[in-house]
């Protein structure tokens, strides 16, 4: 691929991005009757600047997604047998050992 190809496709995929990006917050946010349209203006700009600052709206999301996963892997560590468990991890302790 040359320079030109890959920098045509990152714009491509930049634009897909922000597609992508602004239908999410689209379908994420509700309509209140008191906030005016000014104010969903402000709201997406400073949801723009969060990824690149690196503030508490794109940490958000993730920590949503944490939770989802700590919450599923609860639940299938809860249907498994203990002792069953307790001898994998026991072997795979073993066999990290005598591998080194």
């Amino acid at each position: 691929m040359s320079k030109d190809d890959v920098e045509r496709d990152l714009a491509q995929l930049r634009a897909e991005v922000a597609a992508l990006s602004a239908a999410r917050r689209e379908s994420a946010a509700t309509p209140t009757a008191s906030a005016p349209p000014v104010a969903d203006a402000t709201a997406s700009t400073q949801t723009d600047a969060a990824p690149e600052t690196g503030g508490a709206e794109a940490a958000e999301p993730e920590h949503s997604q944490l939770d989802e996963l700590l919450e599923l892997l609860e639940a299938e560590i809860k249907d498994l047998p203990t002792i069953t468990c307790l001898i994998v991890f026991t072997l795979g302790i073993l066999m990290g050992r005598f591998l080194r």
